[in-house]
């Protein structure tokens, strides 16, 4: 066991690229903004989130109870995921998790709509503060960009 730490921390001590003066750790980014949708109790039905993010419109639907083989809830091309959480659970656990930007995706204005069964659960609409970070250092890539997450209380 001892060999592999030895391994790992000297892992994170070699320079990574564009770091010739100083040793730089390979810490990645996570997404740039997120919203956290919180709900009592989660029912079985046909969720539709509806995002728009600048003047781009992107739907995501996910049905209650989950089935572990699903496809992702957001189209791919969109750099929206929305996570869906127990799907190994019972049905009873199952639930939408986190509406989340990836890296690359920042929009200045974001608007958000659930749907359960056609019927209106919540809406929102914010606008991301966001700032840039270096999580290796300086001179050290990446640079992250990325805003505080905002809470979604739905009915």
């Amino acid at each position: 066991m001892r060999p592999q730490i030895v391994l790992i921390a000297s892992l994170l001590a070699l320079p990574a690229a564009g770091c010739e003066s100083q040793a730089c750790t390979l810490i990645g980014c996570v997404g740039t903004f997120a919203v956290f949708l919180e709900r009592a109790a989660w029912t079985a039905g046909e969720y539709t989130v509806t995002v728009v993010a600048d003047d781009e419109t992107i739907a995501c639907t996910a049905t209650l109870p989950l089935q572990c083989d699903a496809p992702p809830a957001c189209p791919e091309a969109s750099q929206l995921t929305l996570g869906v959480e127990g799907c190994k659970l019972p049905p009873a656990q199952h639930k939408l998790g986190n509406l989340e930007f990836r890296q690359g995706k920042a929009p200045k204005s974001v608007s958000v709509q659930v749907h359960q069964d056609d019927v209106l659960l919540g809406e929102g609409t914010y606008t991301p503060d966001y700032s840039e970070s270096q999580p290796n250092g300086p001179d050290c890539g990446p640079i992250c960009v990325g805003a505080e997450g905002v809470t979604l209380t739905l009915k």
